[in-house]
């Protein structure tokens, strides 16, 4: 029987090998973006015409000041050319300045608005997205590249746009002084061409290396930073990671130096095409002065139009190789955007009040990258009753709690919550209704108060009171600093990880699902403290349909059934007592970790 596709992995573009977007695609997703700050953007758009066309109009002054001022010794005409030269200075210093403030603006507001448009992405995108890609790529694509895009694209884009103009403008004056001086200039236009398409081509497939090489430095750091303990605690575990570092680095850095080199053709070889068309003028422009056909004010007019020619056409042809490195930046960032969640909500989906909390898999397959987790699963779990998970590592476990919760979607057969396929019940209206009580406790920087309401951000105060008085944590809290206003720091680090536990069933609790999955912590912790983490649990799963996938095998007293899972497979199922009387897979796994108690309940029943 064939099998339907396997769940969607994420991977990068890079890996994918797919098509990647045009260079035109990229920049009118990027301006459809800009187009949005339309006052600041129109200010914007009049101070830089208003600069472009005073700095087109300064050398005619000035052709004017030489030919009818100082070379026909005109006192006049010098005093009222120097006047009208220092006006436009001054009212091109005021654009400038506008031009330079409202482009700022339009930056930052970019590098923010990129920034909250891929976080509210990354709220939709589902749990696979995460589980399959390096969260330093993530980051990076956060920072560094938005950074790129935002400083690079939008004030590179503009500024080419207005040098575009100047370019035009400075081509257009050059004409009307003289179109024979202008003609034997252009033949180096050519040469300018190729050398700009030759070296962008270049240049941003050496940016795009840079990008992904930066990507898994940071990678590497947050990876780093989040195992330090264990890093520092194991001296050749951090030998190995300094040297994986080094080799990171030393690629970001090999990747930098090669898309450097390229770009630092640019400046040379337009110099060298600016140094010949300058030559031309002082040959043939001089040769046309002695012949009557121009003037030395035309002449220094027509060079100034020609500086004003190559200094921006330099500067476009610079920044069209150093925009590669956005482009490319900004193909990862659109990469995420576009990027498509496997968990899709249903057009049809409705809103449903669990009542029961009955949870049933039916012929479920499930599978990641074409290896099989479940085949044909099936498994029942009654109202209210408190079932626990337990297997070897890699039996399917967290699996079952993630397609419960529709983290994942089993690509066949279905799961049901009240006969209801969960597939039909609007997102946040299961999620609602669950609560996850995770392995590893998650806090964030905020208040212990902020944190618990995390589970209902409406939930009162006297709400959260109630709920750590009936989980029985008044003393625990009163033991914090500042009882339930003692700030978190970042992952709860100034909190044992007995408190972080019990915060965590708290958040919970205040949920008052109907539906709770405890991914059972791993770590260890002192006897008072257990003791209070298996009360509050108890007071958790009161009435309430809980999944227990059981790392620790004590806390299968809690259960009414356990299930035993291998390979995907339930092998072993009963009540606890049931399971170690029959000396199968679930007695084994309880020997190896509470030895001696398993052989006194067998000689105790015979």
């Amino acid at each position: 029987m064939a099998h339907p596709p396997h769940i969607h992995r994420y991977i990068t573009m890079e890996e994918k090998g797919r098509p990647r977007e045009s260079t035109i695609k990229l920049i009118q997703r990027l301006l459809s973006l800009i187009v949005r700050y339309k006052l600041r953007l129109s200010i914007l758009l009049i101070s830089a015409s208003l600069s472009i066309i005073l700095n087109l109009y300064t050398p005619y002054i000035g052709r004017l000041l030489i030919d009818q001022g100082i070379m026909a010794a005109n006192v006049d005409n010098m005093i009222r050319y120097g006047i009208l030269l220092a006006s436009i200075a001054f009212t091109g210093w005021c654009a400038g300045v506008s031009r330079f403030y409202m482009l700022s603006w339009i930056t930052q507001k970019l590098l923010y608005d990129l920034r909250k448009l891929m976080f509210e992405k990354s709220m939709q995108l589902d749990y696979g997205y995460f589980s399959s890609i390096e969260p330093g790529q993530i980051i990076s694509r956060f920072t560094n590249d938005v950074d790129t895009v935002g400083e690079t694209a939008t004030s590179g884009l503009l500024d080419t746009l207005f040098n575009s103009f100047t370019i035009i403008g400075a081509i257009i004056a050059m004409l009307s002084i003289n179109w024979k001086l202008t003609i034997a200039v252009f033949f180096m236009m050519p040469l300018i061409i190729f050398t700009v398409i030759t070296i962008a081509e270049r240049s941003r497939a050496a940016y795009r290396v840079v990008r992904s090489k930066v990507g898994e430095l940071t990678s590497k750091v947050e990876e780093s930073i989040s195992g330090i303990r264990e890093a520092q605690s194991y001296s050749e575990r951090r030998r190995i990671d300094v040297e994986s570092f080094s080799r990171i680095g030393l690629e970001v850095m090999q990747a930098n130096i090669r898309a450097t080199k390229v770009i630092g053709l640019m400046n040379p070889l337009m110099n060298l095409i600016r140094g010949g068309a300058i030559a031309i003028i002082i040959v043939y422009g001089g040769y046309l002065v002695s012949i009557g056909e121009a003037t030395i004010g035309s002449l220094v007019a027509f060079y100034s139009y020609l500086e004003m020619f190559f200094g921006p056409i330099t500067m476009v042809a610079l920044f069209y190789n150093t925009f590669q490195s956005a482009l490319a930046a900004a193909e990862r960032i659109f990469d995420f955007i576009d990027a498509k969640p496997s968990v899709v909500e249903a057009s049809d989906a409705i809103d449903l009040e669990i009542e029961k909390g009955e949870i049933t898999l039916e012929d479920v397959y499930f599978s990641y990258d074409n290896t099989p987790v479940f085949q044909d699963f099936n498994l029942r779990i009654k109202p209210g009753e408190i079932l626990a998970v337990v297997g070897p590592t890699g039996a399917g476990k967290t699996t079952l709690a993630n397609l419960i919760l529709r983290l994942y979607d089993p690509q066949k057969g279905r799961i049901t919550v009240d006969g209801v396929d969960i597939r039909k019940i609007k997102i946040s209206s299961l999620r609602r209704q669950t609560a996850l009580v995770p392995q590893e406790p998650i806090l964030f920087e905020d208040t212990v108060i902020g944190n618990i309401r995390y589970g209902r951000p409406d939930a009162s105060d006297e709400e959260i009171t109630e709920a750590i008085r009936r989980l029985g944590l008044e003393e625990l809290i009163e033991r914090l600093p500042e009882g339930l206003y003692t700030r978190v720091t970042e992952g709860g680090a100034n909190l044992s990880v007995g408190q972080r536990q019990l915060i965590n069933i708290a958040r919970a609790l205040i949920r008052n699902p109907k539906i709770v999955v405890l991914d059972e912590a791993t770590s260890s912790v002192d006897p008072y403290t257990e003791s209070l983490i298996q009360k509050a649990l108890k007071k958790l799963l009161e009435n309430r349909t809980c999944i227990i996938i059981a790392h620790r095998l004590s806390t299968t007293f809690l259960a009414d059934r356990v299930i035993v899972l291998e390979n995907g497979r339930i092998v072993e199922e009963g009540s606890h007592i049931d399971l170690l009387r029959m000396g199968g897979v679930y007695a084994k796994l309880y020997e190896a970790q509470l030895g001696e108690a398993v052989k006194a309940i067998r000689m105790a029943s015979g």
